[in-house]
């Protein structure tokens, strides 16, 4: 039995929580939080026995095998020192980005090596099926040579406008998932990128804030990938990907509740796309907990490298430079 911390309690740790409850050869031995009352009420719904306010703490209550980081990006590297001090050699799980920066995240990195961790960075559209089988498409070559990739990103529900101002960039927040997934598939990084955006609420716009964006990436083979990113999509979690070869095409579309069509004298009616992000990638984010229960147990490896995650930030950085400074930022 493979034994897990949870660090955190907001709602990716909720997410992560259910997701490690339902996986066969998994139990949740810990919950860490600073707020020691919410950490317990987390243990107390889901049957947890230890809780904990530090690693440290943690792990002079029971035995651990591998860390699941639910909490905020600036909390990141704090926590993967003490688990590098406190609990070496153990698995580290973490939320997208590692760090706020490319720097921030090699020297993660290197914390985690020093200590024997490995570090399994979660960008959940790897493990999507049918994420994956379009990517397949492209690297087989069934598409040919790829010369444009169209990406629509549409959130759902809009997050309050606390988030949006506190730590909701668009660049940073939405952007790096379909980053990753388009340079993995093209086996590709950027040349250069531009991006531009708007504010459609005041308040946002007076903080400087944008919710809705729009980026060209320019890629090192050639191919020209458009990145179209909203906050609110009224009408569901609508998230779309299209590669465009010379031999033909491939797209992730969006699953819908159910496929019946209703149609009648006054047109047609279809059910709607997922609510949002943990209905649409629930699957995707099983797997990749148990992909990572695997790599643990030395049975597996975890796909996302350290360079893919530094490249994938590196290139967020330059689209809101490239938002700020008006102009195309080239990327070495």
């Amino acid at each position: 039995m493979v034994r897990l911390a949870l660090i955190g309690t907001g709602r990716m740790g909720l997410i992560r929580m259910r997701c490690m409850q339902s996986l066969p050869g998994v139990t949740v031995s810990h919950v860490i939080d600073s707020n020691a009352d919410q950490a317990g009420r987390l243990a107390t719904q889901w049957g947890v026995n230890h809780v904990a306010s530090t690693i440290e703490e943690a792990t002079s209550l029971g035995d651990i095998d591998g860390f699941v980081i639910s909490t905020p990006t600036g909390s990141h590297m704090s926590i993967i020192k003490d688990i590098a001090k406190h609990a070496p050699g153990k698995g580290i799980f973490t939320e997208k980005p590692v760090a706020d920066n490319p720097t921030d995240i090699e020297k993660a990195f290197q914390i985690a090596k020093d200590g024997g961790n490995q570090i399994c960075c979660s960008f959940q559209r790897r493990f999507d099926q049918t994420y994956v089988t379009a990517a397949d498409a492209v690297t087989t070559g069934a598409l040919g040579k790829v010369h444009n990739v169209n990406v629509i990103f549409g959130d759902h529900p809009c997050p309050p406008i606390e988030f949006l101002v506190d730590g909701g960039d668009i660049f940073m927040d939405l952007a790096p998932h379909d980053l990753d997934y388009v340079f993995n598939a093209l086996s590709d990084t950027a040349s250069s990128v531009y991006a531009t955006g708007c504010s459609s609420d005041p308040v946002l716009q007076e903080k400087g804030v944008l919710d809705n964006a729009l980026m060209v990436v320019n890629m090192k083979k050639g191919a020209v990938v458009t990145m179209q990113m909203s906050r609110s999509a009224v009408f569901g979690y609508d998230q779309r990907c299209e590669f465009f070869g010379t031999s033909g095409s491939a797209a992730v579309t969006n699953p819908k509740e159910h496929d019946a069509v209703i149609r009648s004298i006054e047109g047609s009616k279809t059910a709607r796309f997922s609510h949002s992000f943990p209905e649409r990638f629930d699957v995707a984010f099983k797997k990749e907990l148990e992909t990572f229960k695997g790599v643990i147990l030395g049975k597996g490896t975890w796909p996302v490298s350290e360079e893919e995650c530094k490249v994938v930030q590196s290139v967020a950085d330059a689209a809101r430079r490239s938002y700020e400074e008006g102009r195309v930022v080239n990327i070495e």
